[in-house]
């Protein structure tokens, strides 16, 4: 099912041809843009060369490009996000971990060098909420890179299903244009058999009326006749 199928079923097509790879880069902790996970982190690139889908007619190859584009896309960025959430999760068990720990050993803390263990266990807090909020802000920043990507794509599915559709316009009105030509063309053939049947039928007829008037001028004359047209 690659072209002349409805826009549902093609995208839940090539959905399920879409593989996921490079997890460890999926998952990263740092900003990773959307064009390098959509071409190293998943099949993208082999989905759009396959044999099948080169040999679309322009119009129909775009479209399909398209959708895998934003398959490809939508996938992978879901996954990401899954997998920053899970890791903010991690982290702010931690942190709460680390707020327990430190209620638990609180009494023996204040009697051995209370400021420093205090402050050590503080920054560790801080630490682990400060990757939390990161890893936050990361799959927020993800999602915001989802929902761009989606309206650019849809944006681009629009504008080649008005081409498409032109184009298809555009031939059946070259069809037709075709046919009436073709009408055209059979009258015009028609017209000049008919008018040359009439010049035919014209000569002859003038041919009989000049031998009529040389027979009419003969018997006037007291001429005589020759072998014609009166015999």
């Amino acid at each position: 099912m690659l072209g002349g199928a409805d826009q549902k079923a093609l995208f839940d097509y090539w959905h399920d041809r879409v593989q996921l790879q490079n997890f460890d880069r999926i998952g990263a902790r740092e900003h990773v843009t959307t064009q390098e996970l959509r071409h190293e982190c998943t099949n993208y690139d082999a989905l759009r060369h396959l044999e099948a889908v080169q040999a679309l007619d322009e119009l129909e190859r775009c479209r399909v490009i398209a959708i895998i584009k934003y398959e490809s896309t939508a996938k992978v960025l879901q996954r990401r996000t899954g997998l920053l959430r899970e890791y903010a999760r991690a982290c702010e068990k931690h942190a709460q971990h680390h707020s327990k720990k430190e209620k638990g050993l609180l009494s023996v803390i204040r009697k051995f060098k209370d400021i420093l263990k205090g402050k050590d266990s503080y920054i560790g807090r801080l630490e682990s909420r400060i990757k939390a909020l990161q890893a936050e802000n990361e799959a927020l920043r993800t999602e915001q890179q989802q929902s761009k990507a989606e309206s650019q794509l849809q944006t681009e599915l629009e504008s080649l299903q008005r081409a498409f559709e032109a184009e298809v316009v555009r031939r059946q009105q070259l069809a037709r244009n075709n046919q009436s030509l073709g009408g055209r063309l059979a009258h015009t053939n028609r017209y000049r058999r008919e008018r040359d049947e009439l010049r035919e039928a014209l000569r002859i007829e003038r041919q009989t009326s000049e031998a009529l008037r040389q027979e009419l001028e003969q018997l006037r004359s007291g001429e005589p006749l020759g072998l014609g047209l009166a015999e």
